[in-house]
């Protein structure tokens, strides 16, 4: 999806109706990306940040997604998370994800595969303190483990969310 004024119209008809249909608010969630259109003049945090004020919808701001995104293009992760509109934040989603080397090239893959990489938890300290009411869900949808690691994840964002409000022990460790 090209990030443009026409295609902001576009996906604001559809949000709306979907909204009107449905007779809620939604949550559109940031994806990941692995190529980049030529053009694109609008950043994706400020078109979600436009897609919000036009619709109502909220956004679900997903913290893996935008590392992914932002490996693959060579951008700024935190400024990512910087640039996100603070009250149309309604969640924040972590994953894991594959590095994957293809002709050369380093890509990241979203695969929700694999625990929370460490980059990708202090990515969420950030998100965690700009974006404190979301809350936040574990993805992991692909090579499924054992229930203990999953609810290890779970325990860690809590606590890493504790902890960024001042509330933890410090015990972060990714």
């Amino acid at each position: 999806l090209p990030y443009t004024e026409e295609s902001l119209a576009i996906v604001a008809a559809n949000v709306g109706r979907m909204q009107e249909r449905m007779r809620r608010r939604v949550l559109v969630e940031n994806p990941s990306t692995y190529l980049r259109f030529a053009y694109s003049p609008i950043p994706e945090p400020e078109f979600l940040s436009t897609l919000s004020q036009r619709t109502g919808c909220g956004i679900l701001l997903d913290v893996n997604n935008a590392y992914v995104s932002a490996m693959n293009h060579g951008l700024d992760a935190a400024a990512y998370i910087d640039a996100m509109p603070k009250d149309p934040v309604g969640e924040l989603h972590l994953a894991g994800h594959h590095v994957a080397l293809e002709d050369g090239v380093t890509i990241l893959i979203d695969d929700h595969g694999s625990p929370v990489a460490g980059p990708v938890w202090a990515l969420y300290d950030l998100a965690a303190s700009r974006f404190p009411t979301a809350p936040t869900l574990v993805e992991w949808d692909n090579n499924i483990p054992s229930l203990e690691t999953l609810v290890d994840q779970a325990r860690r964002a809590d606590a890493r969310r504790a902890c960024v409000a001042g509330e933890g022990s410090g015990d972060i460790a990714a």
